[in-house]
């Protein structure tokens, strides 16, 4: 009878029917929260949302089976599907309201300089392009919107983090993993404050070979009517983008983003 009184707590723990126990829904959406930073193994999830690897698997297959990750067959690693979240954020009616305001000040950017422009907003230690125009150039930095940049290390993150008052951006340093990027990118919170400073006193953040080797660049923090929304940038090859171009587009993308805040506390966000 014991052995049968434990059985059923187990069930009870591992299905969420205990007051305190987290439902499945509640995991999945933790899950896709995770992997939106890194690709990981079912063993892995298991460890972070505290349960099982059998219960870990069931979860991953039934969102493998609806269309919102995908698995490596080689090394078993789950990742998410980009495309299937495009919907959520792009039907809603509010980002509808933001696009039209913004994607002017995109296409003109972009037309201007020739470069890859972006519109990245944070999640979960990592930028997410939101908006995305791709570089007239032949020889370019080609992406994609849903593409994620991890926060200390890309421009867009560190311009970001520039925006942030000073409680804001010291626990935003503390939670992020500082993994990715390449040996140029900040190893912790203490070198990647010192580079957000700099960022905060220019004006615009910079990233030079430190995402990926041989692509840099510039971005500043975007607010609409006072309210922080994320950054934009201008990407594109280091050969292309000098030094002395970056701070010639850094000093003109923050004039350009400076008519954001033309629209008033009343825009949507």
């Amino acid at each position: 009878m014991l052995r049968h009184a434990q059985r059923r707590g187990a069930r009870a723990d591992e299905g969420g029917s205990r007051p305190n126990a987290e439902s499945q829904l509640i995991r999945g959406l933790r899950v896709l929260e995770m992997l939106t930073t890194e690709s990981q193994t079912a063993s892995e999830l298991a460890r972070r949302i505290g349960v099982n690897r059998s219960t870990s698997l069931r979860l991953m297959n039934e969102l493998d089976a609806a269309g919102y990750v995908r698995r490596d067959d080689r090394t078993k690693r789950y990742s998410t599907r980009p495309e299937r979240f495009y919907g959520f954020i792009a039907n809603h009616p509010e980002h509808r309201d933001l696009t039209e305001i913004i994607n002017p000040i995109l296409t003109s950017l972009r037309d201007a300089s020739g470069e890859a422009i972006v519109l990245g907003v944070p999640a979960n230690g990592v930028m997410v392009y939101l908006a995305y125009l791709p570089s007239r150039h032949a020889v370019a930095v080609h992406e994609r919107i849903g593409t994620t940049r991890p926060i200390h290390c890309s421009a867009l993150g560190k311009a970001y983090l520039s925006a942030l008052d000073g409680t804001a951006l010291d626990l935003e340093l503390g939670r992020l993993s500082y993994a990715g990027g390449t040996d140029r990118a900040a190893k912790g919170p203490l070198e990647l404050r010192t580079r957000v400073d700099s960022a905060r006193s220019r004006g615009y953040a910079i990233d030079r070979e430190e995402t990926f080797a041989g692509g840099s660049c510039v971005a500043a923090p975007a607010t609409i009517g006072g309210a922080l929304i994320g950054a934009i940038g201008i990407s594109g090859p280091t050969s292309r983008l000098t030094d002395e171009v970056i701070v010639q587009l850094g000093t003109w993308l923050c004039e350009e983003i400076g008519r954001l805040d033309g629209f008033g506390e009343s825009a949507p966000l």
